[in-house]
């Protein structure tokens, strides 16, 4: 078992080559470090020792990026360990008690970033993972020579920022050097009772936040039950009610009795029942101003279109008499005007919609009013278009093809339409 000596720490402290100035903010904290140095690296001390203190420092603090800066510290001494004294894998495995990958990954990355050139082949020779590797008793020495590569006489570069971390500036910087220098001062530092103790006192700490939350939360719990019946018994007195007072009771008041009560001998007259329906005078019941009178008819084809909608402008008329119009035909604008209604069920409601929108452009099919076409609605898409009547029927038979639709006739009396223009109305439906 190697003793490592005060000359070995010395070297490795050359080696490592600290920014001072920059760990000391400016040598501020100097002689705080210097008594961390003395105190964790400390001569006579075997590897194992060693390997048990950074262990002890990164399970003590708390701040990341100080516990970061005690990992860089450990992989740099096992770095010197096995580039200036020349220790195998496997020695180092065994004085250090660390896990043998572990060694041989923190080796690598070393050298890796000292020679980049040979990355392939570094990884190569550490692929060391269980006793039987073949480069289980590697040293430094020899790799020099398999690979010529140079002594490295510093083990950090320019671009490494650890040497200079500010460390002293840290909180748990002070706290941590003073706890440090009662648990190592003592005869045997043992570093799995400290990890014990350490365990222990966190579960108290751990407990009394517990409990104090609780105490919290109870005093919280009761103070808002005491002002909710605070509060209610203030509104209690704020609030009245009224509640009506008798002063004297009326004594004619009697409350009657369940009578049978016989039913008046009444007769229905069928003929003054029918008789109502031809009085002049509308009757409260049905106001023909109130309601719209519109009729649906479905067409199976869109062959009885007719392609020619000047004729279809006009049709006949069974309101009107011979005395306002002689040809037995009305205007459209001032009769039924008649709209389509194409219903369709579709699988791909969207696919459908867009298919819409490309005949509607085919046909020069505007949308009405400030309505979009193939605007989302519950269940589906809806389309409101004006519809050139000259191609109203080519529209309409496309439009059916699109996928599963039903084509309706409606006669509409409050429909204004452009001229040259036809009203459709097409619902795709989503199934």
């Amino acid at each position: 078992m190697y003793h490592l000596t005060q000359d070995d720490f010395n070297q490795f402290r050359t080696w490592l080559n600290l920014n001072l100035d920059g760990l000391t903010w400016q040598g501020r904290f100097k002689k705080e470090f210097e008594q961390f140095w003395d105190s964790f690296f400390v001569s006579d001390v075997t590897l194992d020792v060693m390997s048990d203190r950074f262990k002890y420092a990164h399970q003590e603090v708390r701040i990341g990026s100080l516990s970061s800066w005690f990992l860089w510290l450990r992989d740099k001494f096992i770095a010197y360990l096995f580039v200036q004294k020349n220790f195998s894998i496997e020695e180092l495995h065994l004085q250090l008690k660390i896990n043998l990958s572990v060694v041989s990954t923190i080796l690598r990355n070393f050298l890796v970033e000292e020679f980049p050139y040979l990355e392939e082949e570094l990884s190569g020779k550490f692929l060391v993972s269980n006793a039987l590797s073949p480069n289980l008793k590697l040293t430094y020495n020899q790799l020099k020579n398999q690979l010529s590569i140079p002594e490295i006489t510093v083990g950090t570069r320019d671009d490494d920022f650890m040497p200079s971390m500010e460390v002293t500036l840290f909180e748990d910087w002070t706290k941590f050097t003073r706890k440090m220098k009662n648990d190592f001062a003592k005869n045997q530092f043992d570093l799995k009772e400290a990890s014990r103790k350490n365990y222990f006192m966190s579960l108290i700490k751990i407990t009394q936040e517990v409990f104090v939350l609780l105490i919290v939360f109870s005093i919280s719990f009761y103070a808002l039950k005491k002002g909710n019946q605070w509060y209610e018994k203030s509104l209690m007195t704020k609030v009245s009610i009224y509640e009506p007072k008798f002063s004297s009771i009326a004594k004619n008041i009697f409350f009657k009795g369940n009578e049978v009560q016989v039913a008046a001998d009444f007769k229905l007259n069928y003929n003054e029942i029918k008789d109502i329906t031809k009085g002049e005078i509308p009757t409260e019941f049905f106001d023909p101003e109130k309601y719209e009178e519109e009729t649906e008819v479905t067409l199976s084809s869109t062959e009885s279109i007719p392609r020619d909608f000047s004729e279809a402008d006009k049709e006949s008329s069974e309101y009107e008499g011979d005395a306002e119009n002689p040809n037995g035909l009305r205007e459209v604008k001032d009769g039924k005007i008649k709209i389509y209604r194409l219903m369709m069920s579709s699988t791909n409601t969207y696919g459908s919609r867009d298919k819409i929108v490309k005949l509607a452009k085919k046909y020069a099919a505007e949308p009405v009013g400030e309505s979009s076409p193939g605007q989302d609605v519950p269940g589906g898409v809806y389309f409101h278009l004006n519809v050139p009547r000259k191609e109203l029927k080519n529209f309409l038979s496309e439009t059916m093809l699109v996928d599963q639709a039903k084509l309706y006739e409606s006669n509409a009396s409050n429909i204004k339409l452009s001229p040259g223009k036809a009203r459709v109305f097409i619902m795709v439906k989503s199934i």
